[in-house]
């Protein structure tokens, strides 16, 4: 009769998410007489495991979804129609038919890459346009990446890549600059200390990812945390982890897949966020635009490279 009344507590809760193991925090009050008298009040966390999206029926619908968009859409010519209606039936086109570019940056003032720039010889770009490498640990460094196709996403600067659906759900790509912490001064170099990129240093990127200090079932920064998880990825040509969680705010549901790698004391990160207003959208549906877009950015994130770099 004890797993009647524990039955009896989920059943409201069933339908929230049908992702696994999300965690639900309600406030339940019961009171009555089953067997012996058993009062129960207070806070229950209830753990679902459920386990029925169907991930093919949900790409099809994000696909179909995204072609009703571009179809509003105006185009210079029919080839930039059919390419943008390819890319929407398979995501991953974005990457084929997308913009290669290249950031450089030297020890000396970005004069001379500008000159270069207006030759057309070279796109620079970068989270600091005036910066030098200096900046990053480096004397000098060039990094390059595939920027997916403007139909798919749009280009925010900064390495920064955005793509709302009909159902408004905001997905963003960012970039990190590489990062070498200790070809910083002395001086800079405290600024960090403490901080996610030193312990990523100290710890490795695989033991950094697992402890962060993130708990299922509780508070953090952003919101409520249903769940989190580690899997292996290639980050920038590296081997590095991925790192996912999935929370909920007063506002919206997120999910929040963070890139991590280190090699030769260089620091790469990499996030992909997937965010919806909780009356438009609810987990199942972010989890289909993530499961849409996820080839994609694991192409574009393990296919950028450092080269022609060299430490300060």
């Amino acid at each position: 009769m004890k797993k009647l009344l524990l039955i009896l507590i989920a059943l409201p809760m069933i339908g929230f998410g049908q992702y696994s193991d999300y965690y639900i925090k309600k406030d339940v009050n019961v009171s009555g007489t089953i067997d012996h008298n058993v009062n129960i009040s207070g806070e229950v966390i209830v753990t679902q495991n459920i386990k029925t999206i169907d991930y093919g029926q949900l790409a099809l619908a994000e696909a179909e979804a995204e072609k009703n968009r571009l179809e509003k859409l105006k185009y210079a010519d029919q080839k930039d129609r059919l390419i943008s209606l390819e890319i929407a039936s398979n995501p991953i086109k974005a990457y084929d038919f997308g913009e290669t570019k290249i950031w450089s940056a030297h020890s000396r003032s970005r004069l001379l890459d500008a000159a270069i720039e207006n030759r057309g010889l070279l796109t620079v770009l970068g989270p600091n346009q005036n910066g030098k490498a200096t900046d990053w640990g480096f004397k000098k460094l060039s990094f390059k990446w595939k920027k997916p196709h403007s139909s798919l996403m749009n280009d925010l600067g900064n390495w920064k890549y955005q793509n709302i659906s009909e159902k408004n759900i905001t997905t963003t790509l960012e970039f990190m600059a590489p990062f070498h912490l200790e070809g910083l001064k002395k001086k800079e170099r405290k600024k960090y200390k403490g901080s996610w990129m030193h312990k990523i240093i100290s710890k490795g990127a695989e033991e950094y990812a697992k402890k962060r200090n993130l708990k299922e079932g509780e508070l953090m920064n952003l919101g409520f945390l249903h769940k989190k998880d580690i899997n292996k990825a290639q980050v920038c040509g590296n081997s590095g982890y991925l790192s996912t969680i999935i929370y909920e705010d007063d506002y919206e549901y997120g999910i929040h897949d963070t890139y991590y790698a280190v090699n030769d004391g260089i620091v790469f990160r990499v996030v992909v966020k997937y965010t919806g207003d909780k009356d438009n959208v609810n987990f199942e549906s972010l989890e289909g635009r993530r499961y849409y877009l996820k080839r994609l950015f694991s192409q574009i994130i393990s296919t950028a490279r450092l080269y022609d770099y060299k430490k300060n």
